[in-house]
């Protein structure tokens, strides 16, 4: 294991505490806050222009090729280490009043370097939800060249395996030439057969490609995988690794972005205690002034430069030459899209502040077009508030500066919650992964085939066959139109936040997204939940189109404190009753014929629980799924959206947003796979619109020169506790529920 450790390292040229190898400049076209599978995507495409220099700052260390990032059959052990934000959400008050862990990716990979590694993009009609929801350009179809374009794709190597599992390939679909391997591991566990088998027995159907637009039903999902070396494919190694030696890109790591700076701004007094006004680490600097303003192993340049090549301490010197060039250039395109487009006045960014650690002084470098937030869904807004961009009462509260009223900013969190579900295979003839932890000679011998031979079980998660059954799988369509119907007849006040219910935008945004997400409960085309199985006889469900909407908050203005995280889980009760149905169905499913010669033994939630019982174990047990998401996001100002269809926040002319912020609504599958699409299309959003293609129209055109506001309705919308919601909710829901 170490030799292979050692080996991969020496491969990709990495090192641990990397010194400073080269100043920054003053100035950079782009500045991206980030360096997850979004920031990465757009840094390597617009440093595909060699006339514009690039910066990406990430709060996290670049890892070092460990075993327990890259091997496959090592999935989950990296959560709470290293590179995890090690987060954790607000107590829940509609679940059982406890607090959850939330693993968000703290590393330039982001989270490519924790997660399950499943590649699955949901379904059409997620996609033609956002149109609806106020997005043209973001169909499933606007889409699908930039998913292909993301992907270099490797069908099933085994035509056996392939036909066992229903499981072929759209060439339509995918793209073959893309910077993400994806593929399949040279290994399968056989239990995954029955899964499959007793789902069909069930009436589930198999979905042929789960990539393809129709994900009702169980598939065998393909992994982030590199085929040869069966190894994980961070974003970090397929867009980073790969384009480390252009001189215009510069990406630093173990930095955080404090607060995005405007013109004629004062910021955040709290954010900011700079000893400089503008970032100088060119000339100048003095190198025990850059350590303690970097640390060590912060810009991160894996290459081992050839002697007759220009380091880039010494390119930076031509670069800043470039730059003031490029700056006159584009000072008079922006001057003559701005008078032409944009209300004037705009905000306009001007740079970014940053600082390793809270104990650390707050540096400063600009950008002479855009800043680029890709931090994820829950940093982004946090960014955001911490520049003066959010809610106007939130800001006031931490004493910021409002310089933009946004309340969608933090609202419309979400996120798939998902519940554990136990029933261990007792067939000792059928190995499966709890044989990775107690059977050390499997252990021994699955080792050597995977260093020897690159197959085996540790090139494969425990994951791998899942479903996504639609609400007429599992129930009966009669029911499931029933609880469509009590979703469409909800008074959408009632499962909000106070601050969320009683503001006209946020209240319409969730009714509108109420109006699409009702009907897809009954279609039996719509995913309502995914059966996550790993093999052992861990069943997990997670419902697939939540209606709970939660809430992101600074705890404080200080940047270094983490965010009030309150996904609000279960707020929503008919969330709980599509993962009562799921456990019920679960428990059908384990009773099957198929599944019967794998000895399953369902344990938790007990056999024959009541629905009482159930709804207990869930509010015990619900936890994330790990796809938090929309809180920046892409609507209509009038339905509390805060990016428009360009990916613009609204009230700047220059920033933008590019992660899971954006969805309005969260599509039924795996996030990764969408976030690198939504990137590599906001890539060409940006690229046009600085090359003078897309116009710079800012979202409603109305005035920006004093902070906005959209008037609240004075009449307060009614509250419900938990309890009470509860209540009336699942009573009118046993009534019909079969």
């Amino acid at each position: 294991m170490l030799a292979f450790s050692l080996a991969y390292i020496c491969l990709l040229g990495i090192a641990s505490a990397l010194p400073l190898n080269s100043p920054l400049l003053d100035e950079y076209d782009y500045i991206i806050v980030g360096g997850g599978p979004a920031g990465l995507t757009v840094a390597n495409r617009l440093s595909e222009d060699p006339n514009v220099n690039v910066l990406l700052l990430e709060a996290g260390p670049a890892d070092v090729g460990e075993d327990i990032i890259y091997v496959p059959g090592l999935i989950g052990h990296d959560i709470g280490g290293r590179y995890d934000w090690n987060l954790s959400t607000v107590p829940q008050a509609y679940l059982d009043g406890n607090p959850r862990s939330i693993p968000q990716g703290r590393a330039l990979g982001g989270g490519t370097l924790l997660n399950g590694m499943l590649w699955s993009r949901g379904g059409r009609e997620d996609y033609d939800d956002w149109v609806q929801l106020g997005s043209p350009g973001w169909s499933w179809d606007d889409l699908l060249p930039y998913f292909k374009k993301s992907e270099t794709y490797s069908p099933m190597q085994s035509e056996t395996v392939a036909e066992q599992y229903s499981s072929w390939e759209d060439t339509s679909v995918h793209g073959y030439d893309g910077p993400v391997n994806v593929s399949f591991p040279h290994y399968t566990w056989n239990a995954s057969i029955n899964l499959f088998e007793g789902l069909n027995e069930l009436g589930v159907p198999t979905a042929f490609d789960p990539n393809a637009g129709d994900v009702a039903g169980a598939s065998y999902l393909p992994f982030d995988l590199e085929p040869l070396t069966q190894s994980r494919a961070t974003a970090r190694r397929a867009y980073f690794d790969t384009v480390v030696d252009r001189p215009n890109l510069w990406v630093v790591t173990e930095q955080a972005v404090t607060q995005v700076l405007f013109n004629g701004a004062q910021g955040n007094p709290d954010a900011s205690t700079p000893v400089s006004t503008t970032m100088n680490l060119g000339q100048g600097t003095s190198p025990s002034t850059r350590d303690s303003i970097f640390g060590q192993g912060s810009v991160l340049n894996i290459s081992s430069l050839p002697v007759d090549r220009p380091t880039r301490g010494s390119l930076a010197k031509r670069n800043i030459l470039s730059t003031l060039w490029r700056r006159l250039r584009l000072s008079f395109n922006i001057f003559r899209r701005q008078t032409s487009t944009l209300p004037s006045p705009t905000l306009i960014a001007t740079g970014v502040e940053f600082a390793p650690d809270a104990q650390s002084p707050r540096q400063t470098v600009r950008a002479s077009r855009e800043v680029i937030l890709a931090a994820g869904a829950i940093h982004t807004p946090q960014v955001l508030m911490l520049s003066g961009i959010g809610p106007s009462d939130h800001l006031q509260h931490h004493g910021i500066e409002t310089l933009v009223d946004l309340p969608g900013v933090g609202n419309n969190l979400q996120d798939h919650m998902q519940v554990w579900c136990w029933a261990p295979y007792h067939n000792p003839y059928t190995p499966n992964p709890t044989a990775l932890n107690t059977d050390q000679a499997f252990v021994n011998a699955s080792w050597d085939e995977y260093w020897t031979r690159r197959t085996g079980p540790f090139t494969s998660g425990a994951i791998a066959g899942v479903a996504f059954p639609s609400l007429p799988h599992i129930t009966s369509p009669t029911t499931a139109s029933s609880l469509a119907s009590l979703a469409a007849a909800q008074l959408p006040a009632l499962y909000l936040s106070p601050s969320a219910a009683t503001h006209p935008a946020l209240l319409a945004g969730y009714s509108a997204q109420l109006s699409l997400l009702a009907p897809a409960l009954a279609s039996p085309s719509r995913a309502a939940y995914e059966l996550i199985n790993a093999n052992d006889g861990d069943l997990t469900a997670a419902t697939m189109r939540p209606l709970s909407r939660g809430t992101l908050r600074l705890a404080s203005p200080q940047p270094f404190v983490p965010p009030l995280i309150d996904p609000r889980y279960g707020s929503n009760p008919l969330d709980l009753l599509v993962l009562r149905a799921a456990l019920a169905f679960n428990a059908r499913l384990i009773a099957t014929r198929a599944m019967a010669p794998l000895a399953p033994a369902q344990t938790s939630p007990r056999p024959g629980a009541s629905e009482q019982e159930l709804d207990a174990y869930i509010r015990a047990r619900a936890q994330t799924e790990y796809h938090p998401s929309g809180t920046a996001a892409m609507m209509p100002l009038a339905l509390g959206g805060v990016v428009d269809s360009e990916l613009r926040v609204y009230g700047t002319g220059n920033v933008r947003v590019v992660d899971a912020s954006v969805m309005p609504v969260v599509p039924a599958g795996h996030l990764q796979g969408v976030v690198y699409g939504v990137a590599e299309k906001a890539a060409d959003i940006i690229k046009a619109a600085n090359g003078g293609l897309v116009g710079g129209e800012l979202g409603d055109g109305q005035d920006l020169s004093e902070p906005m506001h959209l008037a609240p309705d004075t009449t307060a919308a009614p509250q419900a506790s938990p309890a009470q919601v509860d209540v009336v909710t699942m009573t009118t829901f046993l009534t019909v529920y079969v």
